[in-house]
């Protein structure tokens, strides 16, 4: 029952578009994680995070 349902998702040309453009937003995601931010100290960030583990901005 729903391994059919599932097999129409790609019959329907809206939402298979939709899935596909979702797909696609979260490569782009994926990828862009990836590229280094200039202007940041990598090894500050690291040590400001360590420090603020077991708070409440360690937390989020």
């Amino acid at each position: 029952m729903i391994g059919s349902g599932f097999g129409n998702i790609f019959k329907i040309p809206e939402l298979k578009k939709r899935i596909f453009f979702t797909l696609a937003l979260l490569i782009v995601y994926r990828i862009g994680v990836h590229v280094p931010t200039p202007g940041i100290d990598t090894i500050a960030l690291a040590s400001f995070f360590a420090r603020a583990k077991g708070t409440l901005l360690g937390l989020f």
